[in-house]
């Protein structure tokens, strides 16, 4: 049997494994061999393991077998060169304490010198040293204060330095321990060799315990003529698998081979009467409503904003990853080598940067906020699927907030608002507010009337989409109904929700009036009205 080096060449990195390729090369002679590969992490799934093998012997692969192999201690190289670092970094951290303890003592002499003012009247008084002479004195005692005090603090910076390195060397002995258990899986591969020589053996396998998400920087850029979002697409890589992944071939995946295995199965969709309502049901309903329309945070407006518009839930050169599509999985090939250690943090690697043309419009809804806040709608004309996840949100070199990304395809759109726009003013108002007391079939009429002042104070026009709406009654005999409306909204629902889509001109004012009636028998009181 023969022990084979070996060392990782490629990893593949999915959402929540990876794959991994290491090969080692071998000179063999004539005849039947195993060849044994050590020190394969815990966390490999022995039922995905692969062997391949090439060279200029001639052989025959005839399988590979995987076993546990357990240590007396954990084999740990890296944790021995851990060890020696920090010893050395004590060692330096207690010299440069003894030198700063020999400056002090300098400096506290020095400081007693030049304290002791009446020798140095003495020896003035008495004709044994003179004035410049005495000057002169000072001056080099001062001179050789300050570069002691100058030594000091230099001798403060490196000690601070050499502390923060100690303390990064303690936890990486501490990652590295705990990230090394004192077992392993031992391949053994079978092959027959025919002609002697050398013979390369790769291994591929997958892995637990390894994963990678996104992370967005989306900045826009404006200028004069147009603007412009630059979009940089990061991904957080982290893995706790026990082997370093160093200067390795590194690929993003988007595939996710655990939801490959089965297919879902449907269960039986059952249909079955409503049960009998409770009797203070219908009389709750219109209070569950009133809290739906209730005011929400300013952080919780672009979820409403999507609500109200019955939207679905839902300078140095930069390398690039090079896009590979299989089936529907995407899987990004990042450029030149990389190397992540098995820390379990998060290691970020540059997919790509790109700029993509935002349409730039504004949104509010002041029933819930008084505010206008800017939108750009974007198509992704980019080759990259952008996968769930967080994005930090920059207009020019200001950061305005992080948001989701939820997936966007390829010519997909993206949504984002980046912020309130002070200069565009929004106030809305009850003005109407009216009960007949006539009754008409037993009938009660109330009106209601809500104008909305704006006022653009940008030197341009600004497109702006409001959004507003009047209640949707859950009884029969509750009547409401939009009587009029100034400009008419381009879009009304059944929910009763209004949409306006307006063009303000700079420095100008305008004002949006909607009125409404609810009919409602003398005897039922309608709860949910202003």
């Amino acid at each position: 049997m023969s022990t084979i080096q070996t060392t990782i060449s490629a990893v593949t990195v999915y959402p929540d494994r990876a794959r991994v390729k290491r090969s080692g090369t071998l000179r063999l002679d004539n005849g039947a061999q195993v060849l044994e590969i050590t020190g394969l992490p815990v966390q490999l799934n022995p039922d995905s393991l692969r062997a391949s093998a090439r060279g200029t012997a001639r052989a025959r692969l005839l399988g590979v077998q995987v076993q546990r192999a357990f240590f007396a201690e954990t084999p740990a190289e890296q944790v021995r060169q851990l060890e020696a670092s920090i010893e050395t970094l004590q060692d330096d951290l207690k010299r440069l304490e003894l030198q700063a303890n020999t400056l002090e003592h300098s400096r506290n002499a020095l400081l007693k010198i030049m304290e002791n003012a009446q020798t140095f009247a003495v020896a003035l008084a008495s004709g044994e040293m003179s004035l410049e002479k005495q000057l002169a004195l000072m001056e080099g005692l001062q001179a050789r204060l300050d570069q002691l005090s100058a030594e000091g603090q230099k001798l403060a910076s490196k000690r601070r330095e050499v502390e923060r390195k100690l303390q990064k060397a303690i936890k990486d002995l501490e990652q590295q321990r705990s990230a090394r258990p004192p077992e392993r899986y031992t391949a053994r591969v079978e092959v027959e060799v025919s002609e002697p020589g050398d013979l390369t053996v790769e291994l591929d396998y997958v892995v637990s315990g390894a994963g990678w998400k996104p992370l967005y920087d989306l900045r826009l850029q404006e200028n004069e003529d147009e603007a412009v979002l630059e979009v940089g697409y990061l991904a957080q890589v982290t893995q706790k698998t026990a082997e370093s992944w160093e200067n390795v071939s590194l690929a993003l995946s988007t595939a996710r081979p655990a939801m490959a295995r089965t297919i879902p199965e449907l269960q039986p969709w059952y249909v079955r009467p409503p049960a009998p309502p409770p009797a203070f049901r219908a009389a709750a309903a219109p209070q569950g409503m009133r809290a739906k329309t209730a005011a929400v945070p300013l952080a919780e407006a672009q979820d409403s904003f999507a609500m109200l518009a019955a939207a679905p839930e839902m300078e140095a050169e930069v390398v690039e990853a090079t896009v590979e599509s299989s089936g529907s999985a995407v899987t990004y090939l990042i450029p030149g080598s990389v190397t992540i250690p098995p820390d379990g943090a998060a290691h970020k690697v540059t997919v790509s940067r790109f700029s993509l043309k935002p349409r730039l419009d504004y949104v509010a809804a002041p029933k819930l906020v008084q505010a206008v806040y800017r939108r750009a709608k974007v198509n992704n004309d980019s080759p990259y699927t952008l996968l769930p996840g967080d994005a930090n949100l920059f207009a020019g070199d200001e950061f305005i907030g992080a948001t989701p990304l939820e997936m966007t395809a390829p010519q997909g759109e993206i949504e984002l608002y980046l912020g309130v726009e002070d200069r565009i003013k929004i106030e809305r108002e009850l003005k109407r507010r009216e009960v007949d007391k006539r009754l008409i079939g037993g009938k009660r009429h109330q009106a209601y009337g809500y104008e909305i002042k704006l006022e653009n104070l940008l030197p341009v026009s600004a497109s702006l989409t409001l959004h507003d709406q009047i209640p949707v009654s859950t009884h029969e005999e509750i009547k409401v109904k939009l009587e009029s409306t100034d400009p008419k909204p381009a879009e009304q629902t059944e929910m009763g929700l209004l949409k306006w889509v307006l063009t303000l001109e700079g420095k100008s004012k305008r004002a949006v009036r909607f009125d409404f009636a609810v009919e409602s028998p003398q005897s039922m009181p309608v709860i949910g009205l202003p």
